[in-house]
């Protein structure tokens, strides 16, 4: 499994996150071909290896990237228009779920400074071409990098915009003295959208890092920083929550365990039973990262009627894991695979994706699954 994580204790925006990925080892050429399938107007992409100086006096070598339209691209956009340029664009769904929710958060922190219900919100510099194509392209990074979980430090800011203020209300910022802007709205919100908490520490086996550079040369070095690692095969150690739950109104699990993930809890799982007073009782189970225990804790006591815990600590072998997509005669479907000792012995292909093809298609769930199967198969030989 790999896991991203972004330096950006000196601020961030789009093109600089994008310019991490990039100068951390994401192909140009393959992310370009993606790009294709997000319909926005005609643009290249540029890049260029610039150094920037640090506090220290030494310079950083860093990539730097431009956005350059073939055409004159509108100066606004309507809310709906691009929820339905993403919708009908020929990303996956993974993909177009995580673009929706990255300008969803911006659309929602606009309509609240602006007062304007989120249906008649024009956008300008949010709206044009570029902004799209950095939040477009992060989404697609994380599917070409098989990144399956993001994290990332506390967010720089300096001046910040009203929709970048209300994104980051109740998250940790680190506040400078800049008199210009250091974070924009549409690197916060790429961030916001991908990390479950910004700001939490990460545990990482580095395997690469990268560093983007602003288009400004102060405050030095401005460049964010992004750190690519990867969860191998072997002993790993994380936290198991239990409670009994005997009075709580059943259809508020379906929340809790929704609000448990956005924790950053790695499996809920509920177990039926009979407990004191022959009640009928759920057991709860959350399996999270041990330094997730405190926000996985306060979900547990706010969305439920439980008044104790108990946890500990527990070892767990787990495979390396990893994301490919295979093309199928229905369309594309990622697939995730482990590998014991470099060897493949389980792959699980994407249930919704999956679902989604055999409901568009009218065809069993199980013919997408053995097609997805065999083909993967097929693709790892090609590649041995």
């Amino acid at each position: 499994m790999n896991h991203l994580y972004f330096q950006v204790q000196n601020g961030c925006a789009g093109d600089m996150l994008v310019a991490s990925l990039l100068d951390l080892g994401l192909p140009l050429v393959e992310l370009e071909r993606e790009l294709r399938k997000f319909p926005v107007g005609g643009f290249r992409l540029q890049t260029k290896k610039v150094r920037r100086k640090t506090t220290f006096g030494h310079e950083l070598p860093a990539t730097a990237l431009e956005i350059i339209p073939d055409g004159t691209w509108e100066d606004t956009n309507s809310y709906q228009k691009i929820v339905s340029v993403i919708q009908q664009s020929g990303l996956s769904q993974k993909q177009k779920e995580r673009l929706s929710k990255i300008f969803n958060l911006l659309a929602r922190a606009e309509s609240a400074v602006h007062g304007e219900p989120l249906e008649k919100l024009h956008f300008h510099q949010v709206g044009q071409v570029d902004a799209l194509v950095e939040m477009a392209s992060v989404v697609i990074a994380l599917d070409l990098l098989e990144v399956e979980e993001v994290g990332c430090s506390a967010i720089g800011v300096a001046c910040p915009a009203p929709a970048t203020v209300e994104m980051l209300r109740g998250l940790p910022a680190v506040v400078h003295g800049c008199p210009y802007e250091l974070a924009t709205p549409t690197g916060v919100a790429i961030l916001c959208g991908l990390c479950p908490e910004p700001g939490q520490a990460s545990r990482l086996k580095l395997k690469a890092a990268g560093y983007g550079a602003g288009q400004r040369l102060e405050p030095s070095p401005n460049v964010v920083q992004a750190l690519l690692g990867s969860s191998e095969t072997g002993n790993d150690e994380v936290g198991v929550i239990e409670t009994n739950i005997d009075d709580l109104n059943p259809v508020l699990f379906d929340f809790l365990m929704e609000r448990l993930f956005a924790s950053g809890a790695l499996d809920v799982s509920l177990f039926p039973g009979q407990a004191k007073k022959n009640r009928p009782v759920f057991n709860l189970q959350v399996i999270f990262p041990p330094e997730r225990l405190e926000p996985v804790a306060h979900t547990i006591f706010s969305e439920s009627t439980t008044l104790g815990l108990r946890f500990r600590l527990e070892k767990r072998l787990v495979l390396e894991r990893r994301m490919q997509t295979v093309e199928t005669s229905w369309g594309p479907v990622p697939v995730k695979l482990g590998f014991l000792k470099g060897r493949l012995v389980n792959l699980a292909p994407e249930y919704e994706v999956c679902r989604t093809l055999a409901r568009q298609n009218n065809i069993s769930l199980k013919e997408v699954y053995a097609e997805v199967s065999a083909l993967i198969r097929q693709q790892l030989k090609k590649n041995l």
